[in-house]
């Protein structure tokens, strides 16, 4: 990638080649300012790490600037050349500068935002507004409809790890579910009951048998 400062340099050197005096920089908007022929141009800078979104919020900040009747570029890498977005930016008065590994490439806004501008006549061309507006709407939709999709991709991303834990908690619940005997049998010993007599089931001596005196001796107790 591309050095920021290296970047600011090819911008200032392109810009000075056509007439335009460099007039500073802001860091925060990502800016280089120039001045020339009555008029202050703004370069907004993007690198090579920025995307679609990125494009998009430029363009509308380019837009609020045109309606300031500055003239406004978006620089960008060649790697974004073949983008549908550019060629509508252009055709809202935005131009391009394309930067790759050698010099910079200038693709003029298509149509021209003439505010300050002169007529043949001497009488001044006012800019259209409602045109700028109407970009500003769309860019604002586009931006609404990329965020929606973020927060659809980021559900789609929680809906498959969710789908993943669900499957590892099943695997799991059938395997305990194999490792478990299905009947288990309780075997409860067989207590006796109350009423058997203990005493019946004792076998006797052959004297003790029968003999009459055992029953005289109990009733004496």
């Amino acid at each position: 990638m591309i050095p920021r400062a290296i970047l600011e340099r090819k911008v200032i050197n392109h810009m000075s080649k056509q007439g335009l005096k460099f007039e500073g920089s802001n860091v925060e908007e990502g800016t280089l300012r120039f001045v020339g022929d009555g008029s202050t141009y703004v370069v907004k800078m993007l690198d090579e790490t920025d995307g679609k979104p990125e494009l998009i919020s430029a363009a509308l900040q380019s837009a609020f600037w045109a309606v300031k009747g500055e003239r406004p570029y978006i620089l960008v890498p060649k790697s974004m050349a073949s983008m549908d977005e550019l060629m509508a930016i252009r055709l809202h008065g935005i131009g391009l500068l394309l930067y790759g590994s050698h010099e910079i490439e200038e693709l003029p806004p298509i149509v021209k935002h003439m505010r300050g501008d002169k007529k043949e006549d001497g009488s001044k061309v006012s800019v259209e507004h409602d045109s700028i507006l109407h970009m500003l709407e769309r860019i604002e939709r586009l931006e609404r409809l990329i965020h929606k999709m973020n927060e659809v991709d980021a559900l789609v991303s929680r809906l498959e790890r969710l789908e993943v834990l669900y499957g590892e908690i099943s695997n799991k619940l059938l395997a305990l579910e194999g490792a478990r005997p299905l009947h288990i049998k309780t075997t409860v010993p067989d207590m006796p009951s109350k009423n058997n007599n203990p005493g019946s089931e004792i076998e006797l001596p052959s004297f003790m048998k029968d003999n009459p005196w055992l029953d005289i001796l109990a009733g004496k107790g």
